[in-house]
C-alpha cells in the first residue's frame, strides 16, 4: 500500500462485498460464501448495500446479516445512518477521523456517494506511524525531498557534500548560540571567581534545559505532524506546556536545590550553601519553564515561516534557553551572594 498518497482514493481496498438493495438476505449470504478476498489475511466485516446507481445506501454487519431471515430483503435490515470517508480527503485527516471511531473499516465514497472501496483501521494506523516516523527523522536534521519513499537510501547513500549542506547551517547556528552563552558566562566572571561553586551547577542548568526543550519540541512536532495542533488550539497548548514546565521545574528544582545544599553545606561545610541552593532552585525552575515554552513556540514560528520545524528548532531552542537560563542564574547569584563578592 502506498502510504504517502495525496487522497484517500489512492489507499482504498476492493476486498468487500456489495449487493443491490433489492437483494434477499439468503442471496447476500451466498455472495459472502463465494467471495474470495485478494488478501488471504483480510477479514470482511460488513455487507454494503447499493442503489441502482451504485451509490452507498446502507450497510450490515456480518452478524446482523446471519441473524436476518433469508427470505427478506437486505434493505429491510440495513443501517442507513452511515459513517463514510470521502475519496478526495487527505489521508492524514481520514486517519485522525478513524482514530476517533470504533470501526475496523469504513466505506469510501466519491462526491456522488458512489462506493469506491473501503479503508481498514490497521492500514490507516500505518499512515499515522509513517508520518510520525518521518518527522522524527527530520528532527535529526535530515530534510530530504524524497524522504517519504527512500529515507534509508537518503541517509546512507547521499554524498558528503549534500549532507553537509543539509546539516551544517543549523549546527553553525548552535555553535553561535554556544558562543553567546559563553559570553554571558564571561560577563559574570567576578561572581564565578568569588563563588567557584557556581560553576559546578552550570552544566546541570544547561543540560536540564536541553532535555526539557527537546521533550517539548518533539511532542510539539509530532502533534503538528499528526494534526493535533493547529491554529485553533495552539495558544491553549502553549499555555498548558508553560504550566507543565513550571510543575516540572518545581520538582526538578527542589531535587537539585536539595542536592546542592547537601553537597556544599553538609558535606563541604560552605557557609553560603543555602543561598547557593536557592540560586540553583530558581535557575532550574526558570530554565524548565523557558525551555518548555520555547520548545513549543519556536517550532510553531518555524512552521509559519515555511521552515522545517523539526530540523530548525533545536538550535534555536538551545540558544534561547541557554542564554536565558544563564542570565537568570548568574543575576540571581549576584544578588543573593553579593556579600561574598
Amino acid at each position: 500500500m502506498e502510504l504517502h498518497a495525496n487522497e484517500v482514493s489512492e489507499l482504498v481496498e476492493d476486498d468487500y462485498v456489495a449487493v443491490p438493495d433489492d437483494t434477499f438476505v439468503g442471496m447476500a449470504i451466498d455472495r459472502f460464501r463465494e467471495f474470495t478476498p485478494a488478501d488471504d489475511e483480510a477479514t470482511i466485516y460488513y455487507l454494503y448495500v447499493l442503489d441502482e446507481d451504485d451509490r452507498l445506501v446502507g450497510a450490515m454487519s456480518l452478524r446482523e446479516l446471519l441473524n436476518a431471515p433469508e427470505d427478506e430483503l437486505v434493505s429491510e435490515y440495513m443501517e442507513t445512518d452511515l459513517v463514510t470517508l470521502n475519496a478526495n480527503a487527505d489521508p492524514e485527516v481520514a486517519a485522525r477521523e478513524m482514530s476517533d471511531l470504533d470501526f475496523p473499516a469504513l466505506p469510501v465514497v466519491d462526491d456522488d456517494g458512489v462506493l469506491v472501496g473501503i479503508l481498514r483501521t490497521d492500514d490507516m494506523l500505518d499512515v499515522v506511524e509513517e508520518e510520525a516516523s518521518e518527522d522524527i527523522l527530520k528532527s535529526a536534521g535530515f530534510t530530504f525531498t524524497d524522504i517519504e519513499s527512500s529515507r534509508s537510501e537518503a541517509i546512507l547513500e547521499s554524498s558528503i557534500s549534500r549532507i553537509l549542506r543539509l546539516r551544517l547551517p543549523w549546527l553553525v547556528l548552535a555553535l553561535a548560540g554556544g558562543l553567546l552563552a559563553g559570553a554571558v558566562i564571561e560577563g559574570f566572571e567576578a561572581e564565578l571567581e568569588a563563588v567557584v561553586a557556581l560553576a559546578f551547577f552550570v552544566p546541570v542548568i544547561m543540560d536540564m534545559g536541553g532535555n526539557v526543550g527537546t521533550q517539548a519540541s518533539t511532542i510539539f512536532v509530532r502533534g503538528l505532524a499528526l494534526g493535533h495542533i493547529d491554529d485553533r488550539n495552539a495558544m491553549r497548548h502553549f499555555g498548558r506546556e508553560g504550566l507543565i514546565g513550571l510543575l516540572i521545574g518545581l520538582i526538578i528544582g527542589s531535587i537539585g536545590a536539595g542536592a546542592a545544599y547537601v553537597w556544599q553545606g553538609v558535606l563541604r561545610g560552605e557557609t553560603h550553601a543555602f543561598e547557593l541552593s536557592i540560586v540553583v532552585f530558581v535557575g532550574l525552575v526558570s530554565v524548565c519553564v523557558v525551555a518548555s515554552v520555547v520548545g513549543y513556540v519556536i517550532p510553531w514560528v518555524m512552521n509559519k515561516l515555511g521552515y522545517d520545524p523539526a530540523a530548525a528548532s533545536d538550535p534555536l531552542i538551545t540558544t534561547v534557553k541557554d542564554v536565558t537560563a544563564l542570565l537568570i542564574y548568574f543575576s540571581l547569584a549576584a544578588v543573593l551572594l553579593a556579600e561574598l563578592m
